[in-house]
């Protein structure tokens, strides 16, 4: 099977379709497929796709950005035990 690029037509999506699924599910790849003028498309894994949510939703909230940062700052860690014990695993 060859690597495929990472940007192609429509055309060539189409064609090598299975292909494309099974790197952006198994592999983390993304492609962008560009439709004749159209706007580009993007097809990645659900999996990749929630994670940017995830990671949408932290930046986003000020509070635990805020919370974050200080802790970035902080020069104070924790054992593996600790932080079980914290969040009560």
């Amino acid at each position: 099977m060859n690597q495929l690029n990472s940007i192609l037509p429509a055309s060539e999506a189409r064609a090598n379709l299975y292909q494309i699924l099974a790197e952006a599910s198994d592999d983390w790849r993304q492609f962008t497929v560009k439709l004749r003028g159209k706007n580009d498309v993007v097809i990645m894994s659900a999996e990749e796709v929630e994670g940017w949510k995830e990671t949408l939703d932290i930046v986003s909230d000020k509070k635990l950005m805020a919370k974050i940062k200080r802790a970035e700052k902080s020069k104070r860690t924790y054992s593996h035990k600790q932080v079980k014990k914290m969040f009560g695993i």
